[in-house]
């Protein structure tokens, strides 16, 4: 029966399919059940707390202790700057909860944040937004072909496109795993394995039983990782969308992780205080791999919180919770 109860819990309207705020957003209808076929987008807004940035040069930061307010050489007022220098060149404000999550591409910034918005920016503006009434956003990555990945609190990965003709409206085009590979797995009993989490200690192999707290793309060999507080990491096929593995990774939360770009090797960071490297190997004919692990870069008491490659220079830089990044 309990079974049977989880998968009643997973097939009740997601409150994503919900309208979104109508003082930012607009959606449109939904006419499949769960994550898989809804759509919710919006458009550009004017409302008043909508700022459209604060420009670094004479201005104070939001953050005034910050070391990127008082660095020398910096022009004011939007002057040139000495060759080199760095600092802060606007601030981008939006009255919208904590920003758990960043991601660009070309001359597009997404944001995430715990009132479950996705905010895109472009020249320094909100361009538009859209929104899921379901798992504050914790994670986006943007792949080469369009597509939007959004990691949340309630364990979902979910999909997203721009509108070809109007690319302030983002709509929702899936979410990972595709209800119909959890209804499959969900009525087999040995789909089900042992979580961490109190209140819940049997789930579905192929979902996050916890926090989404990382994702990243694989694009040369077509595969999206999402880390999790569950202590996994799992691996999807971007072409289909089915989860090819789910790793049982560390002895604490999964933080953050990264797929390196060389040498088919991905790296994981967790609250352990442990960084690991997992290859990914050849298993069977027809191309089945998974991924073993490697070896354990960097063993700690402080919090791996993230992880960032150079693939060109081969070189991991690795951000703690005691402050320092090595």
């Amino acid at each position: 029966m309990g079974n049977h109860q989880k998968l009643l819990n997973f097939l009740r309207p997601d409150p994503a399919v919900a309208a979104c705020s109508p003082r930012s957003f607009s959606s449109s209808s939904a006419s499949v059940s769960d994550d898989d076929g809804y759509s919710c987008s919006s458009y550009p807004t004017t409302d008043g707390d909508a700022s459209p940035s604060r420009y670094g040069g004479s201005s104070t930061p939001p953050t005034p202790k910050s070391p990127w307010a008082h660095l020398p050489g910096l022009g004011a007022g939007g002057a040139v700057a000495e060759p080199g220098a760095t600092g802060l060149i606007a601030s981008l404000v939006k009255e919208d909860g904590h920003v758990y999550s960043l991601a660009a591409t070309g001359d597009v910034l997404y944001t995430g944040t715990d009132s479950r918005n996705v905010r895109v920016w472009r020249d320094q503006r909100e361009l538009a937004g859209f929104r899921t009434a379901s798992g504050l956003v914790k994670a986006i990555v943007v792949a080469d072909d369009g597509r939007i990945f959004t990691g949340h609190q309630d364990g979902k990965v979910r999909v997203w496109r721009a509108d070809a003709d109007n690319p302030a409206v983002h709509r929702q085009v899936g979410s990972l795993p595709k209800l119909k590979d959890y209804l499959k797995s969900a009525v087999n009993p040995t789909s089900y394995v042992e979580t961490q989490r109190k209140g819940r200690q049997r789930a579905v192999w192929l979902r996050h039983s916890d926090a989404v707290s990382a994702l990243s793309l694989d694009e040369g060999a077509g595969l999206l990782y999402s880390a999790s507080w569950d202590r996994t990491f799992k691996v999807w096929r971007m072409s289909d969308s089915k989860c090819l593995e789910s790793v049982s990774a560390h002895d604490d939360a999964v933080n953050t992780v990264a797929a390196a770009g060389f040498d088919i090797v991905v790296f994981t960071g967790s609250a352990d205080g442990t960084v690991k490297v997992w290859r990914r190997e050849m298993v069977a004919k027809g191309g089945a791999t998974e991924h073993v692990l490697e070896k354990v870069l960097r063993k700690g008491e402080s919090t791996v919180t993230a992880i960032a490659v150079s693939a060109e220079d081969r070189v991991v830089y690795v951000g703690s919770s005691n402050g320092l990044v090595t």
